[in-house]
């Protein structure tokens, strides 16, 4: 099933500790994934960008994609989320896409990750958008969180 026609969950989160809880919800009920990556790939994905929003990003995008994103994508995003169905690539892609991980050691990283976000204040430039504040850094990890998270159903109740 691709990532477009996968059936999703419709999340909101207010906070980054909302998106830990839930993980962790979701990672002790053992619910299953509908997208093509398990729980933990999900996690250490959204881990993996949180990670380079505090120690900064060992790739770049071409200035097209800058311009875009700074000016029509960033307040899009902010305000609707994120779609389904963008596919990495190159350097960006080895990066961030997600190699296997068990969902525990994923969710360790993102828990991990989320503390380091709460308790330091640097932030560094998004090779998409620029700079950033940590406000609204945490708003971008929240919107991507909600988009990859979507794709991990709601455990059935017995």
């Amino acid at each position: 099933m691709s990532a477009q026609t996968a059936a999703r969950r419709s999340l909101s989160y207010a906070s980054l500790q909302e998106i830990i809880d839930d993980a962790t919800r979701l990672t002790e009920a053992d619910a299953p994934t509908t997208g093509g990556w398990s729980k933990g790939q999900i996690f250490e994905h959204l881990a993996r960008l949180m990670d380079r929003s505090l120690d900064g990003f060992d790739f770049g995008v071409a200035w097209p994609i800058r311009l875009i994103g700074k000016y029509y994508f960033k307040q899009r995003i902010f305000k609707h989320g994120m779609d389904p169905g963008f596919q990495l690539k190159g350097d960006s892609k080895k990066a961030l896409g997600p190699d296997l991980v068990e969902d525990q050691a994923g969710l360790e990283h993102l828990k991990n990750v989320v503390h380091r976000l709460e308790t330091e204040s640097q932030r560094c430039a998004s090779p998409v958008f620029g700079e950033l504040t940590c406000d609204e850094w945490n708003l971008l990890h929240r919107r991507h969180a909600e988009l990859h998270m979507s794709f991990i159903a709601e455990p059935e109740t017995p």
